[in-house]
């Protein structure tokens, strides 16, 4: 083919202008820019796309899919999202999946699907486009059915879970009712079994039927499909032992677990002991008339008055504690010790050191640290300043109280920034106000602060630890022999000739 000189000069400029590479799939079309544009006819260039791809056109002329369902997306350009000229590894298509609205397609999530990863459904490289859309294609190898029903799923399921079925059992010669409604199907339809199951009671309840078979197969005369705790049967009209209190939620078999194959009315239980012997943490020793303590509203709750009938009247936490707690004897013909110790010792965290009065301390409302009464001040430790304020546990750190040392070192030892040098008698410096402001004054010492040394810091002079006892020593030499120049040659007393105020200032009289 001959290009005139006009055709070569304009196809020349326009590979001169091009902004850049075309995307690989673009490849093969970048030697004629015809291929996508019109030479001023910018709003033909959408065609031009189109007629290259089919699948999309399709969908737009048919306003299906995400470019065709969509009003926005069928009537703008394609270059508004497809830009090209990016070279060759660049990315055409911009797919925000934590955005994208799915909507926008013909297949909307609903229920459990919006909770499903993008790549669950779209397999890598494949086109979206070509995502499968029935159930059965993503749901198959969870057909519990193994295709006995077929392939239409959504018959029964639907997307909020695809445990929850929309099948209308009602339409079946078994309605569901009450708790039946939220059975699962294959409960009663076990292996998939959906002709010829069972309808009677007895089929699927004989593993819960608690009478073991000796009240025939009719489940329905006393059991109903609300509940099959509840029984229709009427104790209180069908037989002469009248049900009261909490023997209203006694499960039958309870009393009724020894006769078979008869009648209930046969089971011969009048005095509560024949059921609560085991409950009798009594052991027999107050007799089998339960009545006479206990009622049928609660067995826990006895109606015995202690305070009428006994010289100890409960009170605080007494009135909730079980009889047991205290009479763990017979006690017929015996009194029952009432001092604290007796039920308490083995809470006694003070091993004994505060002594068996514990009703100094405690009291019947708690037993515990926050209601005891106790005045510190009666110690021989008053508890001054700071100390007024701290909790007890930080200094006991037991509960054996007379275990705590009492000088102030033994709390204060990390508080100590003179590493013991002044001794470990803090209080000479310090008091309970706080333990920041100290007051000390050296002159009350055998050895009075003068001259230069009223501007040294402590521990210039007191550099190692003071046991209790031990004093400082206080002659010039032991401070100074370092700076002993006559080498010990004049003795020790450095006084003889040095003055405080200044010790290179010598003074002989």
């Amino acid at each position: 083919m001959l290009l005139l000189p006009g055709q070569v000069l304009a196809l020349d400029l326009e590979m001169l202008f091009s902004p850049g590479e075309l995307i690989s799939g673009h490849a093969k079309l970048e030697g004629d820019c015809k291929n996508c544009h019109v030479r001023g006819r910018d709003t033909t260039q959408n065609r031009l796309c189109l007629d290259c791809h089919e699948k999309i056109d399709d969908d737009i002329k048919s306003m299906q899919g995400f470019h065709g369902g969509s009003k926005k997306t069928s009537a703008d350009q394609c270059r508004t999202c497809h830009s090209d000229h990016k070279g060759r590894g660049a990315q055409i298509i911009w797919l925000d999946k934590d955005h994208f609205d799915h909507d926008l397609t013909d297949y909307r999530l609903k229920g459990g699907h919006r909770k499903v990863l993008c790549n669950d459904c779209h397999a890598t490289k494949e086109k979206y486009r070509d995502a499968p859309s029935k159930c059965i294609d993503c749901h198959e190898k969870k057909d519990a059915h193994n295709g006995k029903l077929g392939k239409e799923c959504e018959n029964c399921h639907q997307p909020d879970a695809w445990g929850s079925d929309q099948f209308d059992h009602d339409k079946t010669k078994f309605k569901l009712r009450f708790s039946h409604q939220s059975v699962a199907c294959n409960l009663c339809h076990v292996d998939n079994r959906y002709k010829k199951t069972p309808q009677q009671c007895v089929s699927c309840h004989a593993i819960k039927d608690v009478h073991k078979g000796r009240f025939g197969a009719d489940c329905k005369q006393c059991h109903n499909e609300k509940k099959w705790s509840q029984s229709r049967f009427d104790h209180n009209k069908d037989t002469d032992y009248l049900i009261k209190g909490r023997h209203k939620t006694v499960a039958c078999n309870a009393c009724h677990s020894t006769r078979k194959r008869q009648s209930k009315r046969a089971t011969k239980v009048r005095q509560c002991y024949d059921c609560h012997k085991l409950d009798d943490v009594h052991k027999n020793r107050n007799g089998k008339q339960c009545e006479q303590c206990h009622a049928e509203d609660s067995w826990t709750n006895s109606r015995f008055d202690h305070d009428a009938k006994t010289d100890f009247p409960l009170k605080g936490a007494h009135k909730k504690a079980s009889c047991e707690s205290c009479h763990q004897k017979d006690i017929r013909g015996k009194k029952t010790s009432m001092a604290c110790y007796s039920c308490h010792k083995h809470q006694d965290v003070h091993k004994g050191q505060e002594g068996k009065t514990c009703d100094r301390c405690h009291n019947d409302s708690t037993w515990w640290l926050e209601d005891v009464r106790y005045d510190h001040d009666l110690s021989d430790y008053p508890l001054l300043g700071q100390h007024a304020v701290v909790s007890c546990e930080s200094c006991h750190l037991s509960s054996a109280f007379k275990d705590v040392k009492k000088e102030c070192v033994d709390c204060h030892r990390d508080d100590d920034i003179h590493e013991q040098t002044l001794g470990a008698d803090c209080k000479q410096c310090h008091n309970p106000n706080d333990w920041l402001i100290w007051q000390f004054d050296h002159d009350q010492t055998d050895f009075k602060i003068e001259g230069a040394h009223e501007n040294l810091h402590c521990s210039l002079c007191h550099v190692k630890p003071l046991q209790k006892g031990q004093k400082l020593k206080s002659r010039c030499i032991d401070c100074h022999r370092a700076d002993d120049v006559h080498d010990g040659n004049f003795g020790t007393e450095c006084s003889s000739c040095h003055l405080q105020s200044d010790f290179s200032t010598i003074n002989i009289n």
